[in-house]
């Protein structure tokens, strides 16, 4: 695939953000991540979903699933950062089977609350708040690399948020993948499109391939508090391309 080739004939508009000016959908031509699906206890998840219409996954009877996503993006319409995102995903307006992800397939394209989005320039932090809302604050995300591991770090306030350190494990062919992303602001919800291009991918369920440790900033503690202790999945995404739009629908918050 040409490096262009996933952007072609996708019309942009320019918008200004602060003092920022940015384009829509928001292009990102060189991306690379670590993504960890964690198992959570469903009640902590619901409690910290702020709409009763929003349901996460049950996996069991007990327990759900959130997720932690360390990326790099290398080359974008908002210039180079690093962003670690930590979402749950959930079900509109119904509750998903019990065992689902395990007798019953997730949804194809899930959508995912996004609860924590800490990143490295104001740039982008300012244009995520304008597009959607997003919960986005500036941190110190670093990676690296030792030995046959891929490690990211975020701290923010002098304090450590976590550290997530995944296997350099082996990549294959893998197909597109779009996720919905989904903001709340006010009274409603938010719900935009992240699309990435295919390439290859790495796909685990070794436990031995994450380590995973939470800080002592407030944030690394809240979801150290979430986190079950069992890695179910983890995905390495080297290198690959992606597209964010602006929010595309929106859905009134029931609290009650």
């Amino acid at each position: 695939m040409y490096k262009n080739d996933f952007f072609k004939e996708i019309n942009q508009i320019e918008v200004k953000s602060g003092p920022y000016v940015s384009k829509y959908p928001v292009f990102y031509r060189e991306v690379s991540y670590l993504s960890v699906f964690l198992l959570a206890p469903l009640n902590k998840l619901r409690d910290i979903l702020p709409s009763q219409r929003m349901y996460p996954f049950r996996l069991t009877p007990w327990y759900s699933m959130f997720t932690i996503t360390a990326t790099e993006y290398k080359e974008s319409d908002v210039g180079p950062y690093n962003q670690v995102s930590i979402g749950i995903p959930f079900v509109l307006d119904k509750q998903s089977p019990i065992f689902t992800g395990i007798f019953h397939k997730i949804p194809e394209i899930p959508l995912i609350y996004t609860l924590h989005l800490p990143v490295t320039t104001e740039q982008s932090r300012i244009t995520g708040i304008e597009m959607a809302n997003y919960p986005e604050f500036l941190a110190d995300i670093n990676f690296s690399k030792d030995k046959d591991r891929i490690i990211c770090k975020a701290d923010s306030e002098g304090k450590n948020i976590l550290s997530l350190s995944c296997r350099d494990i082996p990549i294959k062919p893998f197909p597109r993948q779009r996720v919905f992303t989904v903001t709340h602001k006010n009274d409603r919800l938010l719900r935009s499109e992240f699309n990435f291009s295919d390439t290859k991918v790495g796909v685990s369920k070794k436990q031995s391939d994450v380590k995973l440790e939470f800080g002592d900033h407030p944030i690394g503690q809240k979801i150290k508090n979430l986190y079950s202790g069992k890695v179910l999945q983890y995905q390495y995404y080297p290198s690959g391309q992606a597209i964010l739009s602006s929010p595309a629908e929106s859905y009134s918050i029931l609290k009650e």
